[in-house]
């Protein structure tokens, strides 16, 4: 079983797309002679395998550049008063990516960052081929692309391994561009498991990898490898107070890579499970006396915590004298404290799955029993008794 980090460690991490610069600078790919046999009698063995990885990784790896139609680029001031015609595209920032199948290639949610088309280059060729952006999940900083045209020798996808059983120490591999140097190989070790971070819209992503492997930014999306060449995880931020390569990188678990690439190849979109609860932000709930536990603020109307009789906050008709909603102190047996806790919980369950939540109503503590249901995104009520939070940003829908 996966040995995973005890300590939960929040990091604000840096994400690794960078713009897009026409001059960035020289490429020369790194081929390697085909006859290398007398060569590779004088390596070691570790560097013979690590030469071997490259080798057969190199094809599998790609070169984004996301695009902004000019049309997006101007539509604020000009798209509602003239129209633009054409769809010229810009280069919008770069990043890396990888084949996931015969189609499709997987990077970070942020190297896309609101474009829908890119284009993709691949080891040794010159080429941009048009890719289309099929769907993301920014919670785990994830985008899935449609090659609409394909490389004249086909695609190689990646052997893909198991993040499960992964273990502090091993030897892994990055492939990038950082800086736009194509198809850099570094080397190091996953130097923790079960690490948290957060992601670009600010929701916390569990059991990342750490590694000290070299990444800089352009190597977001770019592969995690073992040390028979198998993918591993999706190299998406470091920690640095700088913005280089401070000897601490982080990567995407294959295993949630996978979960999230089926879900958008099926929907369109990441399906994430809801308790349909807004809480209140955990510092507030503090000042308001509460001792553990997340306040309801308000709930989606006709939503899974609403249709099991959970009660939001109100403020008293006449009076106007609020009253708090339910407290959550726990979910499937495990202790709510912050709404990470809820998060984590979450994090292993699907839309359908029944879950059972531990509150506080009226100084009692209960059970109540809901389903969860797929997230949907919707504006807060315009009312609800809740005006005293209604100038305080929302820290957690779940």
């Amino acid at each position: 079983m996966r040995k995973s980090s005890s300590h939960h460690t929040s990091v604000l991490a840096q994400p690794l797309a960078i713009p897009w610069k026409s001059n960035h600078y020289q490429n020369n790919n790194n081929n390697i002679p085909a006859d290398s046999n007398h060569i590779q009698q004088s390596l070691t063995p570790e560097e013979v395998s690590a030469v071997e990885i490259f080798k057969q990784a190199r094809m599998s790896v790609v070169h984004i550049i996301a695009l902004e139609s000019a049309r997006d680029l101007l539509k604020k001031e000009w798209e509602g008063i003239f129209g633009l015609p054409g769809e010229e595209q810009n280069p919008r920032g770069a990043g890396t990516g990888f084949v996931w199948d015969n189609q499709h290639v997987v990077t970070n949610h942020h190297v896309m960052a609101g474009s829908k088309e890119a284009k993709v280059r691949f080891f040794d060729s010159t080429e941009e081929l048009e890719a289309k952006l099929v769907g993301t999940d920014p919670d785990h900083d994830i985008a899935l692309l449609r090659l609409v045209e394909l490389p004249k020798n086909g695609l190689v996808p990646l052997t893909r391994g198991v993040s499960e059983h992964l273990l502090v120490g091993q030897r892994v591999y990055a492939i990038g561009n950082p800086f736009g140097l194509e198809y850099t190989l570094t080397t190091g070790v996953i130097s923790g498991l079960g690490r948290e971070i957060a992601s670009r819209v600010g929701r916390p992503m569990f059991n990342i990898i750490q590694t000290d492997a070299a990444i800089n930014p352009g190597n977001s999306g770019g592969p995690l490898l073992d040390s028979r060449g198998r993918l591993i995880g999706v190299n998406c931020a470091i920690a640095s107070p700088s913005g280089a390569f401070a000897g601490i990188g982080f990567a995407i678990p294959v295993d949630t890579v996978k979960k999230v690439v089926e879900q958008i190849m099926q929907f369109g979109r990441a399906i994430r499970p809801s308790l349909g609860i807004f809480f209140a932000p955990e510092q507030l709930g503090r000042r308001l006396g509460l001792e553990k536990g997340l306040l309801i603020l308000y709930l989606r109307p006709n939503g899974p915590a609403e249709k099991a009789g959970l009660l939001a906050t109100k403020r008293e008709k006449g009076s106007g004298r609020l009253i708090l909603g339910d407290i959550v102190i726990g979910i499937e047996k495990q202790p709510v404290n912050r709404a990470v806790d809820v998060y984590r919980v979450l994090e292993k369950m699907n839309v359908g799955d029944q879950v059972v939540l531990e509150i506080i109503r009226d100084g009692q503590k209960i059970e109540k029993q809901l389903i969860l249901e797929e997230m949907v995104e919707e504006r807060k009520p315009s009312s609800n008794g809740s005006d005293l939070f209604r100038r305080r940003q929302m820290t957690c829908r779940l």
